[in-house]
């Protein structure tokens, strides 16, 4: 299992993964429309 991340996306808001990587199968969490500008709900 690895932990996927990327710089372009906003960190997690909370306790959980942008995406997991397990088997080849790749899980995303939910995103919400979050400006990494300004860091607030568009």
């Amino acid at each position: 299992m690895d932990v996927l991340t990327s710089k372009f996306a906003p960190t997690a808001v909370g306790p959980y993964s942008q995406a997991i990587d397990f088997n080849r199968v790749i899980y995303l969490s939910g995103m919400l429309p979050i400006n990494p500008n300004v860091t607030e709900i568009n």
